[in-house]
């Protein structure tokens, strides 16, 4: 049994007054008939100023996908088959937080914020669910399988595609780092920010199989073995699994946003990226960058008030971010007993490589802190990288087994 301890108003903590009315509150303290007198019902009376306004589309749409595929598959031997196949996949109504209250024109951020926007009492960019977004799928996706014979089996897939998309996903946001540049200016709206999805990975191959070595009894080398030399010569195989695919683009804001609550997205140059992991020397120390050319890049052009245009908003810039490449390997060995049993020893190879695999610059999440200024090019922090994707550093690890198999 537990037991409930009430804390009473005392002289310490009297409850003696309503906040700004204590005029209609008793003298010793406020009482159930008090009520609402304190509480204005008069509606001019409400002060709203900041007060959020959080909605969901009212005539809300269901979203929905469409799809297709056309595929063609042709056996090349006995043991081995290739598919060929076009992929689709459109979507439509998906839900988007565009927020609501935001401005309607895009001015200098000298000009008052009140004065562009719908309720300006009212605070501006609070959650608002609509069903508004678009996506699309295309990829061609091939696939070479050879079926066990003469001890080997693997499996090769090749994918590219392109997905794009004004639906960020909220779930794996990547290093999206502008969000909607103007969602409420006419003209404008979400759709201008159709581009890569955050999840967009154009390359992606996977390679993964198995051989058993041919030696021992029964194989191609050394078939006469028996007895202990077919128990040490025999039995072994190998198996692999193979990951390559490319990084997800990288969206950059402009350095110095001067417009009054909208976003805007950094331009090209037309100066070479240099993208690729390389070192780079910050106050005497160095640290793992991914852009080598600021120049790449530079901000919109400002506007004056009532001179502004949709090019003061800047581009979609996106760049490929660090890809993904990992080998595991294993090895295999057998032993048997009889028909029955036998005893298998384990080789497990992780990341055999001992290759590192980066997040993006700007990345957070997951425990992970993003540095910052390191997706501003102005910035000496610009391009830097803060943390593997397999945390912590994902060195190679190699594990051993023994199972018995009966």
């Amino acid at each position: 049994m537990g037991k409930t301890i009430r804390s009473n108003p005392n002289s310490g903590n009297p409850i003696n007054n309503f906040a700004g009315c204590p005029d209609a509150t008793p003298a010793g303290g406020p009482t159930f008939e008090t009520g609402f007198a304190c509480t204005p019902l008069d509606p001019t009376l409400v002060n709203a100023s900041g007060l959020s306004l959080r909605g969901i589309q009212y005539k809300y749409l269901t979203p929905y996908s469409m799809g297709g595929n056309f595929t063609i598959q042709y056996q090349l031997t006995t043991t081995m088959s290739l598919q060929v196949g076009y992929v689709t996949t459109l979507a439509r109504h998906l839900e988007v937080f565009p927020g609501n209250n935001n401005v309607t024109s895009i001015e200098p951020n000298s000009v008052d914020v009140t004065t562009l926007v719908p309720f300006k009492d009212f605070g501006r960019g609070s959650s608002q669910a609509d069903t508004e977004g678009n996506s699309h799928y295309h990829g061609v996706q091939t696939r070479l399988e050879k079926q066990f014979q003469g001890g080997l089996t693997f499996l090769a897939t090749y994918t590219y595609s392109k997905t794009m998309s004004d639906a960020g996903d909220l779930l794996n946001g990547g290093s999206d780092n502008v969000g909607y540049r103007a969602p409420d200016v006419p003209g404008f709206g979400i759709h201008e920010d159709y581009s890569l999805a955050n999840f967009d990975i154009r390359n992606v191959f996977h390679f993964s199989g198995g051989y058993e070595l041919p030696f021992g009894k029964g194989k191609k080398f050394m078939s006469g073995a028996s007895g202990a030399a077919n128990k040490i010569v025999g039995g072994w195989s190998l198996q692999w699994i193979t990951t390559l695919q490319d990084g997800q683009p990288i969206r950059l804001s402009c350095a110095n946003n001067t417009l009054q609550q909208v976003n805007c997205g950094a331009l090209f140059t037309g100066q070479p990226l240099k993208l690729g992991i390389q070192d780079v020397t910050i106050d005497g120390k160095k640290y793992i960058s991914w852009f080598g050319n600021p120049g790449a890049f530079t901000d919109p052009a400002t506007c004056a008030a009532g001179a502004c245009t949709f090019a003061n908003l800047g581009g979609v810039t996106q760049v490929a971010g660090p890809g993904f490449h990992r080998l595991d390997f294993s090895i295999f060995k057998d032993i048997p007993f009889n028909e029955r049993f036998k005893l298998q020893f384990r080789t497990e190879i992780f990341n055999i490589t001992n290759h590192p695999n980066f997040n993006a610059p700007g990345f957070g999440g997951n425990g992970v802190v993003a540095i910052g200024g390191s997706t501003n090019f102005t910035n000496s922090n610009f391009g830097r990288i803060g943390s593997t994707r397999d945390a912590p550093y994902d060195p190679r690890q190699i594990q051993f087994a023994l199972k018995f198999l009966f």
